[in-house]
């Protein structure tokens, strides 16, 4: 009958040696392992300089016994006996080398948290995931005191709606996403609280990878889902005007050239002009003429205001025609 050992320990163990050991001294074997007061559970379970020094411990009688017996069979009426204690002494060294200690996730990726810094930390991820605050970064981890500091210069960012440090290459998104990782594993609590902040981070990184007017409309959206509801209002107030900047840039080659070189040396004007701009289009007829120019330097309606014009009521006729006559008089009341 082989044996096949569950870990290779045992296996080199019982190499060669399943059809002739003597059950007599796997006995006295694993009696003297387990008897020895000096013999200390390894901290490394795989160390073989440790197993050598534990069959050193053999007497020299029995380890010349072994180089003495016999290469004959047992006889076949014991065999089966026999067989079944070894396999019986083998589970039992497999209880052995299984309760040694193999290091955690934790023990590999970070240093041990202290309680108190543990309940500063989970506090502040569960905060800046449902509210983006941070209430403190006062701990005696370095890691996470370096962790809550880029939480809290994030949080500060996003409730004054300024967004531009995140799309520069050294983002503190980014950083936070690093050094999130270093902070290893805990209970199901802090667990949980490092994926929604992990998941948090990852869609800020997403956003800034986005058109300023999708940036803005994400971002919106994100604060009116934490409750932030002034926020999202004055995101949106502005993301209605860079929509609509950026939807005249495709009316035309000549138009899209224009805004780039003209609109764009005063953004703030032209994104405010926007909005009053769109809502006259709306009220005049085809026979009537605008009277505020798109832009903030026209002293007069020029060409180009009036093609922009021309192009919006074009537009607004196509949706009528599909049945949605209301459209463009909906997002009027959006941007008044």
């Amino acid at each position: 009958m082989e044996l096949n050992f569950k870990d290779k320990t045992s296996n080199n163990i019982f190499k060669d040696s399943s059809d002739n050991i003597q059950t007599e001294e796997v006995d006295y074997f694993l009696h003297e392992m387990q008897k020895d007061k000096e013999i200390q559970v390894s901290s490394k379970p795989f160390d073989l300089d440790y197993l050598e020094e534990i069959s050193k411990k053999i007497p020299k009688k029995v380890a010349a016994k072994e180089k003495t017996v016999t290469k004959e069979p047992l006889p076949s009426s014991s065999n089966s006996n026999q067989l079944n204690r070894i396999e019986q002494k083998q589970n039992a060294m497999l209880e052995i080398l299984q309760a040694m200690p193999t290091p955690t996730v934790k023990q590999i990726t970070a240093k041990e948290i202290e309680k108190t810094d543990e309940q500063i930390l989970k506090l502040n991820l569960e905060l800046f995931s449902k509210k983006l605050i941070v209430l403190t970064t006062n701990t005696d981890n370095e890691n996470i005191t370096t962790l809550l500091l880029l939480l809290q210069d994030i949080s500060e960012h996003l409730l004054s709606n300024s967004f531009y440090i995140f799309y520069k290459k050294e983002s503190p998104v980014k950083e936070a996403l690093n050094q999130l990782s270093k902070i290893g594993m805990g209970d199901s609590i802090l667990n949980n609280n490092i994926d929604e902040a992990e998941k948090l981070l990852n869609e800020l990184d997403i956003f800034s990878k986005m058109q300023p007017f999708e940036q803005s409309y994400n971002f919106a959206k994100l604060m009116l889902d934490k409750g932030l509801l002034l926020n999202a209002i004055t995101l949106l107030n502005e993301v209605t005007s860079m929509y609509l900047i950026e939807s005249i840039k495709h009316f035309s080659k000549d138009i899209e050239k224009y805004i780039t070189i003209v609109g764009e040396e005063n953004k703030s004007k032209l994104y405010s002009r926007a909005k009053d701009f769109f809502n006259q289009v709306i009220q005049v007829t085809n026979d009537q003429q605008i009277t505020l120019p798109l832009f903030s330097h026209h002293k007069i309606i020029k060409v180009i205001d009036k093609e922009i014009t021309r192009k919006l009521k074009n537009i607004e006729k196509t949706w009528k025609n599909r049945g949605d006559d209301g459209l463009f008089k909906k997002y009027a009341n959006i941007t008044n």
